[in-house]
């Protein structure tokens, strides 16, 4: 799991931010959720199967990261 990854599941996700995340991964119906959080910033584009998590308050692109649907989802669940 990326840094990026790890600070936002160790610190954004809560059961409430958890159920709402598996909910639109779960929600194929719409091709694009996107989420602001207090630190992060969450799309899930379903059309590529992509994540993109974004940590606002890093503007350098180490604060970016686009990974699969398939891994953002299993980090959830850990």
């Amino acid at each position: 799991m990326s840094d990026l990854l790890e600070q936002f599941v160790s610190e954004e996700c809560s059961v409430y931010v958890r159920r709402l995340l598996e909910d639109a991964i779960a929600d194929r119906a719409k091709v694009r959720h996107h989420f602001e959080l207090n630190r992060f910033e969450v799309t899930i584009e379903h059309d590529e199967n992509v994540v993109v998590l974004q940590d606002v308050l890093d503007a350098t692109q180490v604060g970016v990261e686009r990974m699969p649907l398939a891994e953002f989802a299993g980090a959830l669940r850990r």
